[in-house]
């Protein structure tokens, strides 16, 4: 067996963009495709578009897929604004992993992305998996 360079550790879980944990806003769309994380990713073309996940740990990750014409992410956890994922990438690119940098306090938190459409050209946005460690 062979295991992805996006493998969670151990002590990690890896939540699915089909699980039912997380609440798409409308706008979002599922592409089927083995390239991706458990056979599909979601992704938007609306600004404002938002997805919200419950998760209990101290830190997680993001998978989705990058492009030329991908745009970004506004992170949020518990209300709070802890960076910016830029999906932008030279080439059409699966389960890329974004890692969250800080420590959050153990126990239930909320992750929140809000969708930013930069330009009529660089205009959509991807959630694949979330890891919760």
């Amino acid at each position: 067996t062979t295991t992805a360079s996006t493998a969670a550790p151990v002590n990690a879980s890896m939540i699915d963009d089909n699980n039912g944990a997380f609440v798409y806003s409308s706008g979002w769309q599922t592409a089927s495709t083995s390239n991706a994380y458990g056979g599909s990713y979601k992704e938007t073309q609306q600004n404002g578009a938002t997805v919200t996940v419950p998760f209990s740990g101290q830190s997680f990750s993001l998978i989705y897929k990058g492009g030329i014409t991908f745009s970004k992410f506004d992170v949020y956890v518990d209300g709070v604004l802890v960076g910016t994922l830029d999906q932008k990438l030279g080439a059409a690119t699966y389960q890329v992993r974004w890692d969250y940098p800080g420590q959050l306090a153990a126990g239930n938190h909320t992750l929140k992305l809000v969708f930013k459409v930069t330009s009529a050209t660089v205009n959509r946005g991807s959630l694949d998996a979330v890891i919760v460690r």
